[in-house]
């Protein structure tokens, strides 16, 4: 885990106050399982002596007994992240308080470096409004937008061009995306080309950071 991006909760009292006050408040929390979709939960209460954090399911999409999930929620205008496992019963689901807990830092917008020997491309399909056909690798991804790697000689990408693409992602659903490039440099036989996300809706923002967290914790398993 970067370090530098990220502060680890280790003390079980603040992950405990984080759960106290998100209950309170009646939170959101945001859980990527098995599935493409995004599972939303309302924090209802915090159970002391079990140790554990009671919620609603608040979306048509819901978890599955036992299902493991990547879950995330904002608190004071601050992103937390954690790995469960839900307990789940008639519309409501639980889940203990997680061994770790990380801080996403305010400053930062999470960025994941993505290897050569993993799936990840972005398709454009359109540059300037003119149709377009360049498979591109996927070189980093967050949730504001991806670096795009393509093999010299290529399709010549400048500042400021519109783009629209897909971005595919092992067996995911292809995510369809607009974009702006924002910065484009050569380096030996490769052209690295920026590009940040435009007209995102809310749901696609936070698809896109489970998305990013969840090829996080694949890459981490491999070290």
């Amino acid at each position: 885990m970067d370090q530098e991006i990220f502060k680890k909760l280790s003390r079980d009292d603040e992950k405990i106050k984080l759960f106290v006050d998100l209950a309170s408040a009646q939170g959101e929390v945001l859980c990527k399982g098995k599935t493409e979709s995004l599972v939303k939960l309302k924090a209802v209460h915090w159970h002391s002596k079990s140790m554990h954090l009671e919620c609603l399911f608040n979306s048509t999409e819901i978890l599955n007994n036992g299902e493991e999930f990547l879950g995330y929620f904002f608190l004071g205008g601050e992103k937390y992240y954690f790995e469960g496992t839900a307990t789940v019963y008639s519309n409501r689901c639980q889940f203990s308080l997680p061994t770790e807990m990380f801080h996403l830092q305010r400053r930062q917008n999470y960025r994941v470096r993505i290897p050569q020997s993993y799936q990840a491309f972005f398709d454009v399909t359109e540059i300037n409004g003119s149709a377009a056909n360049i498979h591109c690798k996927l070189g980093d991804l967050s949730s504001q937008g991806c670096r795009l790697v393509e093999k010299l000689p290529g399709t010549s990408f400048k500042n400021n061009d519109a783009v629209k693409g897909k971005l595919l992602i092992n067996k995911n659903s292809p995510i369809e995306l607009e974009a702006e490039v924002r910065h484009v440099k050569t380096e030996e036989g490769y052209q690295y080309i920026g590009i940040e996300f435009q007209k995102l809706s809310a749901i696609q923002e936070n698809n896109l950071f489970a998305l990013t967290m969840e090829i996080h914790k694949e890459l981490f398993k491999r070290q």
